[in-house]
């Protein structure tokens, strides 16, 4: 040691930090109880010992997992609770929207349709009176030709006030639900009088407004001009998706239901398997 460095002070090693305690292993499966430890036996420098060893580990992880299976806080249980939940909610839903309620629903008065018009060029446009009020609808400029197929815009109505044609004694909700339902079929029935003329086929004769709203009580709307009734419609779509949705929640839980009955009818085989590779094992270790 040099002169200088026996009076300068020496600094104290700095001791290594500790390893940190690595956590156990857990399962995220709600409710799951992790089994205790198994005895791990030393790595083996035997490659053919190591496969074995991984192999009865495996096989005693499924085998323990199907075993466990029926216990309420298993995995498969859960799933199959979390269907049956699904399904149920699915099944309250459908048993609340099987039946619309019905409506009394109020009549339009008889005022004629005339005076239809429809012109195809430079772009279609159709007219009519309602009783003293004209109606006008046209279609776009710009329209699009795919191939031979020629693809028109929907009309746009540039002269319309279906609120005219209500009586003053129909009111409030009502009378703004009857005004939306007459926009809508005032514009179905202009697209229908262009397609006949595109099509060469007459106009329809004797078309009163009272066509334009009829009441169906057993859907609790009107219908639109071609008799499509929109509520009807809605819940035709309404119950197919929640009859597909329940279609598929019933096929998730007998697929995973047959699993799991197909790996209990395995359990034996399972086993046996089992006893054959600890068997192969304990026969390895008694060569070497």
């Amino acid at each position: 040691m040099s002169f200088l460095k026996r009076f300068r002070k020496q600094q104290d090693p700095v001791p290594e930090p500790a390893p940190r305690p690595v956590p156990a292993p857990t399962s995220r499966a709600k409710g799951f109880v992790p089994p205790p430890p198994r005895e791990t036996s030393p790595p083996s420098s035997d490659a053919r010992v190591e496969r074995l060893v991984k192999r009865i580990r495996a096989l005693e992880d499924e085998i323990e997992s199907v075993e466990r299976s029926s216990d309420p806080d298993s995995p498969f249980e859960q799933r199959i609770a979390v269907l049956t939940a699904a399904l149920d909610s699915v099944e309250r839903e459908i048993a609340a929207a099987t039946l619309l309620p019905s409506r009394e629903l109020p009549l339009l008065p008889a005022t004629p349709i005339s005076d239809i018009e429809v012109a195809l060029e430079p772009v279609p446009r159709v007219s009519f009176f309602v009783g003293d009020k004209r109606f006008s609808y046209a279609e776009e400029i710009d329209w699009a030709e795919r191939g031979t197929q020629i693809v028109r815009g929907d009309l746009i109505g540039d002269i319309t006030d279906p609120d005219a044609l209500i009586p003053p004694g129909i009111s409030g909700e009502l009378r703004a639900e009857l005004i939306a339902h007459l926009e809508r079929s005032l514009f179905a029935f202009a697209t229908e009088l262009r397609d006949r003329a595109v099509e060469g086929h007459p106009t329809p004769v004797g078309v009163t407004l009272a066509d334009l709203a009829v009441p169906s009580p057993a859907c609790g709307d009107w219908e639109l001009w071609g008799g499509i009734s929109l509520r009807c419609q809605e819940h035709d779509v309404q119950m197919r998706e929640l009859n597909a949705e329940r279609t598929r929640l019933l096929n998730e839980r007998g697929t995973e239901i047959e699993e799991r009955q197909r790996q209990v009818e395995e359990l034996p085989i399972q086993r046996r398997r089992l006893n054959q590779t600890i068997a192969d094992l304990q026969a390895l270790q008694a060569d070497a």
